[in-house]
Order: structure tokens, then C-alpha cells, then sequence
């Protein structure tokens, strides 16, 4: 398993394999994190972090992700960098450098392997499906669709459902994505 050193970003949103997300972050106190971000050829990486009952605490699994565009708004500060997920990884050790940049040495994990979806899995599909449609900006991100891979489909689910962080590393950590499917499929069929 390849091993890197990657800038790391902690968000409370999550991106996996193949997802696409904006990220926004201020030219004021992020400057240092985006120069090392824009001269990275490898990508960043993005984990999970929460900060319940004002504990703030750093989740060891996340995604390494590349840039494929970015916009800069100088009225507000901000810049906008639209990111693809690439691998996921665990992370080994976390340090800050001189200039409050966080490192991580990462171990690349194995993506999940592409599965058929199930009759009883058609859900997922046909529930995403509408989702893309009530939401065209979520729809928009997502160029190639693969709605009958159901990796892809927990992936995405995973992404925007509120699914607690602890529990979305714990199905993250598993070699594919049946654990992933059935947890899906229970809180879809108990909320709808």
C-alpha cells in the first residue's frame, strides 16, 4: 500500500471516491494552507472532524482529493476550489508545520470494488435519482452517474445524508460496501 504526505483539511462534510464537492476557504486565514493546496501535485487530503458538546475531535479516515477548478472572490475573501475524490486513505501520524500547515502521513486504502445493485437495492438508485432531480446543483457535480453500482451509490449517500461521523467511518472502514448498503437501506426505509 503507497504511503503520502498530503496537506490535510478537516470539514464537517465529507467527500468519497469519485464525488465532487466545493470547498470554500478564506484567502485571510487560510493563505499559507491554499498556497501549499495549489502547489500540491498529488492532491489533499479532506477527513471528518465533529465538535460536539464543544469537543472537537479528528477522524483518521479520509479522502485524497485533486483540484479541478477554483474561482477567488476578492470582494469576500474567499476562494472556491471544486475537488474530485480520488482514494481513501487512513491517517498515520498528523503534524503542523512552521506556517500551520497539517501534514499527514497517510496509508492509501483500497477503493471499494464496483458492485450490481439488488432488486431490494434499487432504492438507493431510485431515491438518489429523485434527489438529483429536486436538486440540480448536486445533480451538476456528478458528470458520469453510475446508478447501477452500488459502491457508488453508498458513496454518494454517505456524502450527503446526516449519517453521525463515528458511524460513517466505521462503514468506511470496511472492505466494500455491503455493510454500507444494508445501513442505507434500513434508514431509508424507517425515515420514507
Amino acid at each position: 500500500m503507497t504511503t503520502l504526505n498530503i496537506p490535510l483539511l478537516f470539514q464537517k462534510r465529507h467527500i468519497l471516491p469519485t464525488g465532487r464537492m466545493p470547498l470554500y476557504l478564506s484567502t485571510i486565514t487560510h493563505s499559507t494552507t491554499l498556497k501549499a493546496i495549489l502547489l500540491s501535485k498529488i492532491g489533499i487530503g479532506i477527513c471528518m472532524f465533529s465538535n460536539k458538546s464543544s469537543q472537537q475531535r479528528l477522524y483518521h479516515i479520509g479522502t485524497r482529493v485533486t483540484i479541478e477548478d477554483f474561482n477567488h472572490e476578492p470582494s469576500n475573501h474567499l476562494i472556491t476550489l471544486h475537488v474530485y475524490g480520488q482514494d481513501p486513505f487512513k491517517i498515520a501520524t498528523i503534524e503542523q508545520d512552521n506556517n500551520d500547515i497539517i501534514w499527514g502521513k497517510c496509508q492509501q486504502l483500497p477503493r471499494w470494488p464496483q458492485q450490481e445493485i439488488t432488486i431490494e437495492q434499487q432504492l438507493l438508485s431510485t431515491r438518489l435519482q429523485l434527489m438529483f432531480h429536486k436538486h440540480p446543483d448536486l445533480h451538476k457535480l456528478h458528470h458520469q452517474q453510475e446508478f447501477d453500482n452500488l459502491s457508488w451509490l453508498c458513496q454518494r449517500w454517505l456524502e450527503i445524508l446526516p449519517v453521525p461521523t463515528q458511524e460513517k467511518q466505521t462503514l468506511l472502514n470496511r472492505p466494500d460496501c455491503l455493510h454500507a448498503s444494508d445501513y442505507l437501506m434500513s434508514m431509508i426505509k424507517t425515515h420514507h
